[in-house]
């Protein structure tokens, strides 16, 4: 499985970004957290409130919020993907923007997140297509193809099969790499030398940590991530910046390629499959605040195929989350929902 998150370096020269918007993949410091204050400590019984909810198409891909719009790249079965454009406010369509991509693939759907630049969005689908939209035409101002456009049919042989998380700033020179697939997690230490040149030390790597699809979330010098893959289930852990996991929540809660952010001192997290939870990062254990099971069936490609049932299961809510405004956004394999996190 290859699951796609597609990052593209964003300003707000033309446009009107706030650290309040979520304008990319990982919000506004591409680091899955979001200057958003006031969050509710508890929930209602029945959960947050949802204040609208549209259909989507099966996949992967997250949105991501600009003053007031919200924009996704969905996709239409095996025919083509679609840009499109909804009102923050209450989930109206704005615009859409469709173009051919035919194909399939193990997991099939959208796979990334748009990142926005002023009036500029950009996406990536699961075939490649790379594509720059002006968002006041709603028609494209440049497409590329990045497997055949730069060389890539003349690699038969290669294949992309390990999904890496983006490496992680840890501070003072320090840089987290995690992964999935059993393959755990390391801690690289970059210092400039006398001589100018740069030197590089590992400081620990292990198999107790890591991450299948997602980067790990820091809070207060303590890392919490999603450590479950085909065959490990250790579900969300929390490990302290020497490397040493304080915890592991495994099958009690399970966390199975899920998202989170990190706002007000507190973490949203979705397990990866049908509940959003609100956890309070505290390192002596596992703390949820709320939780509710808000997001349904429906996963990708496990009706015809059994490697993706097995491995995928019947929900597969991988999508990554959005917050701003006091809003969350959430998806699963066939409804995007607003959900209202603030006081």
């Amino acid at each position: 499985m290859v699951v796609i998150f597609v990052s593209i370096a964003t300003g707000c020269k033309n446009g009107t970004q706030t650290t309040l918007d979520w304008p990319q993949y990982l919000g506004p410091y591409r680091n899955s957290t979001s200057d958003q204050k006031g969050l509710l400590r508890s929930w209602p019984e029945k959960g947050p409130e949802v204040l609208w909810t549209v259909n989507v198409g099966i996949g992967y891909g997250g949105p991501v919020i600009n003053d007031g719009k919200v924009y996704l790249l969905d996709r239409n079965g095996e025919a083509g993907d679609i840009m499109r454009c909804f009102n923050f406010s209450n989930g109206k369509e704005l615009w859409s923007f469709s173009y051919d991509a035919p194909g399939t693939v193990q997991f099939p759907g959208s796979r990334s997140v748009p990142t926005l630049d002023g009036n500029y969005i950009y996406s990536c689908s699961q075939n490649g297509d790379l594509y720059c939209i002006d968002i006041r035409t709603h028609k494209p101002v440049w497409n590329k193809n990045i497997w055949t456009d730069y060389g890539g049919e003349r690699l038969p042989n290669w294949e992309c099969h390990i999904p890496v998380p983006s490496a992680v700033d840890a501070g003072e020179g320090r840089v987290l790499v995690a992964a999935g697939y059993e393959l755990g997690t390391v801690m690289l230490k970059v210092e400039k030398k006398t001589d100018g040149s740069y030197g590089v030390t590992e400081l620990f790597r292990h198999n107790d940590f890591g991450d299948q699809t997602k980067p790990p979330v820091m809070h207060n010098g303590y890392f919490y991530a999603q450590f479950s893959t085909n065959s490990k289930k250790d579900g969300l852990a929390c490990m302290n910046m020497n490397g040493k996991v304080l915890w592991k929540t495994q099958r009690k809660p399970g966390f199975d390629k899920g998202s989170m952010i990190l706002a007000d001192g507190l973490i949203l997290a979705t397990d990866g499959s049908k509940t959003l939870y609100l956890i309070d990062p505290d390192t002596t254990g596992f703390k949820p605040l709320a939780s509710a099971e808000l997001l349904g069936e429906g996963g990708a490609g496990s009706e015809n195929d059994p490697v993706a049932s097995r491995v995928g299961g019947t929900t597969q809510n991988w999508g990554p989350l959005a917050l701003a405004d006091g809003r969350l956004l959430i998806r699963d394999q066939n409804r995007m929902m607003c959900v209202r996190v603030v006081k």
